[in-house]
């Protein structure tokens, strides 16, 4: 605590002390005046009125017999008792307006009244005694009450002797207690205040030095003058000792200031760039070896731009200065000079640097930096830069064609006959390319296995359709000899074709590259010819797409998806021998979607597994409620089949339903055999040892392997629908045979789908088959609809429906 704060809190002690005694003194003074006051006012004055009152009576009595002196038994008549009685009230109405506390007191006066009443009210006369009796007991009793007055005035006289004695008491307590707290803290303030003068002591005696002693006096101020005065000596000492210290310093400083100049000079020798100091006027103040080397006739002390300076040291001088600039010289090389104004140097530091070696070194490694390695075409920076080149050049008028090339099935090659092959094609392709188009256009390999072209067209029409139709005929039908085998190499060509508008309106080259590589990717989809070019209708496709996967994914999320079935006809019992389920979309905003608008948008997208899941458990619950003589037919996409886990999938989905699993037909496609074909023969196998039924759908479209069906016997095939529609053609119906015959021979079900017409079913009915399906018995309808289905079967071939004319009358007949 500071040496203010303990002064402060000793005031605010004697302060609260004073405060307390004050209040003490003046709440005894107080107590002291009302026990005073109280003497006066209910004993003083009321006595004296009570003795005046019995000196009275009794003056009344003694008059009262000076004039009836006589007999005692003399007769006194009523009018005397009444005149005495009055005499004797007038004396109580003195004493009633007299304030008296005490309840004997009131008592007292009550008895005096009725004592008086009682001579008032005396019946007839009475005798000289009775009345002299009752004036004696009168005045007796106002003799008790003057004495019980005067033994009140006694006690209030005492309480108030006490009360004065507890002051005096009081009082001189307050002053004993207000020395020794007085006497406290004069100790302790000067023990206090003594011991931060003695820390102050010790702490200057810390700063002056080791070895610093002030004796001990028992004076704490002396003791911090002695301090301050050996402070202010060692500070003389310390301060004389600093300035030779750094009078030292300095001199060394100097010293090591001459050494760094001549190490810098030295260095400045050495430096392999020419370097000088001008002044203001131009005039050369210092140099270093490498500039008296290249300017061998200039020193310092000359003019750097006088008339008989250096030649080239003039040229490189002339203005305007720039601080940092490249100058090229009349024989050819080329400097760079670099400018530094300095104050401390006096000057300005011009250096000079000889970069004609550095700039051709820089040229190469940038042109080597926009090259493809592999092929030496540019590379797809280069290509880039060229591209956003001539979309900002407005001398331009023509369209810019930006081609975009991607080899086909280029990964084969590199994993069947080896990279080195692969790299040797893509020389060759480039070198092919690079034939194809003018002096001015930029080849480029852009990535892996893409190649891309870059022209500015002229007003010919139909160039750009050429230079496509060129660069796919270049590989089209002209093997390349790769690895000492001609290889038949395909392309697909992505072409957009820049506006002078579209420039103008600022298409820049990343927007550009995009609508190519869009236009590419819809050319690669195409099945034949492989050339797409470039329309705003693409990226509004793109767009449409991204938002419909958008939706899917929400879709799956939101349960929006419905299962409707289409039936299964047994032409042998004329009735429904099953159904297959095949899901629809409910969307928001567009009604109900068909399948075939987003599933193979699903099945680019990987959402196919969890909608297939969904299809399954859904399918085997409904159905798990059918009669028992009804099927259930479930396809399965290629990624399902391929999906880790699909067979427990599958044993999930009967187990929660509870549906037999012979009453399960699973459809797959043949395009499920292209890759990866011994895994799914035996995620085949798994699941038909469920004893499920497997079903190959579409059998017939463009994968048919006789070897897969030996290798894994289907339980039933499906003749594709594009086959049933058109019989009426010679190839279809032997091909609707064939697939019969191989049923037949295989111990296979076939059932045909895609039957529309009359015509159609009884086509099929000669052939042999006996299960069909087809818009002609019902179209896929939700789940509610199945009985009216059956029973809509059922009728139809009763009423001949299902028959030509003929013989639906012979029916009806029937």
């Amino acid at each position: 605590m500071s040496i203010n704060a303990k002064l402060l809190a000793s005031g605010l002690v004697l302060g609260l002390l004073g405060a307390g005694f004050a209040l003490t003194i003046d709440r005894s003074s107080g107590a002291l005046v009302e026990a005073s006051e109280r003497v006066v006012r209910e004993s003083a004055n009321p006595l004296a009125r009570v003795e005046a009152a019995a000196i009275r009576a009794d003056e009344l009595a003694d008059r009262f017999e000076q004039q009836r002196r006589g007999d005692a038994a003399r007769i006194v008549t009523r009018e005397e008792t009444a005149q005495l009685a009055d005499g004797l009230s007038k004396v109580m109405a003195e004493l009633r307006m007299v304030t008296m506390d005490g309840r004997s007191v009131a008592a007292k006066f009550d008895e005096l009244d009725y004592s008086i009443n009682r001579l008032r009210l005396a019946d007839g006369d009475v005798t000289l005694r009775l009345v002299r009796r009752e004036m004696s007991e009168i005045v007796s009793r106002l003799n008790g009450i003057a004495h019980d007055l005067r033994h009140g005035v006694d006690s209030l006289r005492s309480d108030a002797t006490a009360r004065s004695d507890e002051l005096k008491r009081v009082v001189t307590a307050g002053i004993l207690a207000g020395l020794l707290a007085g006497l406290l803290i004069l100790v302790y303030l000067s023990r206090s205040i003594a011991n931060s003068i003695r820390q102050a002591t010790s702490s200057l005696l810390r700063v002056s030095g080791e070895g610093a002693v002030v004796p001990i006096t028992g004076d704490a101020i002396a003791e911090l003058e002695a301090a301050i005065q050996f402070v202010e000596i060692t500070l003389d000492d310390r301060i004389e000792e600093i300035a030779a210290g750094r009078r030292e310093t300095a001199r060394r400083h100097e010293d090591e200031l001459q050494r760094q100049r001549k190490r810098f000079e030295a260095a400045l020798n050495n430096v392999p760039q020419a370097f000088c100091v001008l002044d203001d006027a131009g005039k050369i103040l210092s140099v270093n070896a490498a500039f008296s080397q290249l300017f061998p006739s200039m020193q310092a002390g000359m003019v750097a731009t006088a008339p008989n300076a250096d030649p080239l040291l003039s040229h490189l001088l002339v203005p305007p200065p720039q601080e940092n600039e490249t100058r090229d010289a009349p024989d050819g090389r080329t400097f760079e000079l670099r400018r530094h104004s300095s104050p401390q140097v006096g000057g300005t530091i011009v250096i000079f640097e000889d970069v004609t070696r550095l700039q051709a070194v820089s040229r190469e490694i940038e042109r080597l930096s926009g090259q493809d390695a592999l092929t030496g075409l540019a590379n797809r920076t280069r290509f880039y830069a060229a591209l956003e080149t001539m979309l900002r050049d407005e001398t331009i008028e023509g369209e810019v064609l930006v081609l975009s090339i991607d080899v086909e099935d280029f990964n084969t090659v590199n994993a069947t006959l080896g990279q080195a092959a692969g790299d040797d094609l893509l020389r060759q392709l480039g070198e092919r390319f690079r034939s194809l188009v003018p002096e001015d256009a930029l080849v480029a390999r852009l990535d892996g296995d893409e190649f891309g072209i870059l022209l500015a067209l002229g007003d010919e029409p139909g160039g750009k359709q050429r230079l496509a139709r060129a660069v796919m005929e270049a590989v089209d039908g002209r093997p390349i000899r790769v690895a000492g085998r001609p290889l038949a190499v395909a392309v697909a060509v992505g072409l957009v074709a820049i506006s002078r508008d579209d420039r103008l309106a600022g298409l820049d080259a990343a927007r550009a590259m995009q609508n190519c590589e869009l236009a590419l990717q819809q050319a690669k989809a195409q099945p034949l010819r492989k050339f797409k070019a470039y329309r705003p209708e693409l990226r509004e496709e793109l767009q449409a797409k991204q938002l419909m996967v958008a939706d899917l994914r929400a879709a799956i999320e939101r349960n929006e998806f419905e299962l409707h079935f289409q039936p299964f006809v047994d032409l042998r019992r004329r009735a429904v021998s099953g159904f297959e389920a095949l899901v629809r979309w409910r969307h928001p905003t567009r009604g109900v979607v068909g399948p075939g608008t987003f599933i193979p948008l699903m099945e680019e997208m990987g959402l196919i597994v969890p909608l297939g899941r969904f299809v399954l458990f859904e399918a085997c619950r409904q159905a798990a409620g059918w009669p028992a003589n009804l099927t259930l037919s479930v396809n399965l996409s290629p990624l399902q089949v391929k999906s880790a886990g699909i067979v427990s999938v599958v044993q999930n989905a009967l187990k929660s339903s509870g549906l037999a699993p012979e009453r399960l037909q699973l459809e797959v496609t043949e395009s499920l055999f292209l890759d990866d074909a011994e895994g799914v023969l035996e995620t085949l196998q798994s699941l038909r040892r469920l004893g499920l039924v497997m079903s190959m759908d579409d059998f017939g479209t463009g994968y048919s392997s006789l070897g897969y069906l030996s290798r894994f016997p289907f339980d039933k095939i499906k003749i594709d629908q594009s086959f049933v529609r058109d019989m009426g053609r010679d190839e279809n119906i032997a091909i609707v045979r064939a697939v019969m015959g191989l049923g037949a021979a295989m111990r296979m079900g076939v059932i045909a789908e895609g039957v529309e017409t009359v015509d159609q079913l009884m086509r099929l009915e000669q052939e042999g088959c006996t299960e069909v399906q087809g818009f002609l018995f019902s179209r896929p309808r939700p789940a509610s609809d199945l009985p009216k289905i059956l029973m809509d079967v059922r009728e139809g071939f009763r009423t001949g429906r299902f028959a030509r004319p003929a013989e639906s009358g012979s029916a009806k007949a029937g």
